[in-house]
């Protein structure tokens, strides 16, 4: 099989692991919600097919190096695709994470409305989007886009942690809740950092550039200091 025939369909792999991690992200989102438990078991028992598709792209990655020996705009992608699988996996790994403190959350009435924590969910869920995106689309301005928007979401983070705080503090009772929450967010801040890994790949597939989510910061407050 020719190198770019073999390329096209790992792409189509990689599009679907991305699919699918995006639906167990929806899934672990809506299970807290609703503190649906069937849907929770649904996010667990899905992930050993994320895990397949991983092993097998990163197997085809390092046959199509050791194969066709390819150099610069084709050697590029086939590593950022490795990169990206695992980033990938690691967001799926972390909504099955997710899905386990659901359960346990769902055994006890709400701590309160989740506003804050859907908010930030469904940030990191778009952030996630657009970086598959930028990866397969090679748009280095979406790339740029969702790495700045991993600030936002580190902000979002400490905003609910101090907010869970609260809580224990008002009744210690809260704190079996409390902490459960504190890892659910802590969860979603971890999927934003590997949306930004592939924001990053998505730069070094079209640039051959290894950028770093602070070179770009940099860069950007040097434009505007000028």
């Amino acid at each position: 099989m020719k190198l770019h025939a073999e390329l096209e369909e790992t792409k189509q792999l990689v599009l679907k692991m991305a699919d699918a991690v995006k639906t167990a992200v929806e899934k672990a989102i809506e299970s807290l919600n609703k503190q649906d438990s069937a849907l929770a078991e649904e996010i667990i028992k899905g992930d050993d097919f994320i895990d397949q598709l991983e092993v097998e792209i990163e197997r085809r990655c390092i046959r199509m190096i050791a194969l066709y020996q390819p150099e610069a705009v084709d050697l590029r992608l086939i590593m950022g695709m490795y990169k990206v699988v695992s980033d990938l996996e690691r967001i799926g790994d972390e909504a099955e994470n997710i899905a386990e403190r659901s359960i346990l959350l769902s055994q006890e009435p709400p701590l309160k409305p989740y506003i804050n924590l859907t908010f930030m969910a469904n940030t990191v869920k778009t952030m996630i989007e657009d970086a598959v995106i930028s990866f397969f689309h090679r748009d280095t301005d979406l790339a740029k886009k969702v790495i700045e928007r991993d600030d936002m979401v580190d902000e979002l983070y400490h905003q609910l942690e101090r907010e869970l705080i609260t809580y224990v503090m008002e009744d210690p009772r809260n704190i079996k809740r409390v902490l459960s929450l504190s890892f659910v967010a802590r969860h979603f801040e971890r999927m934003a950092d590997h949306a930004e890994n592939i924001a990053e790949m998505a730069i070094y597939w079209s640039e051959g550039e290894m950028v770093k989510h602070q070179h770009i910061k940099e860069k950007k407050e040097g434009e505007t200091e000028q």
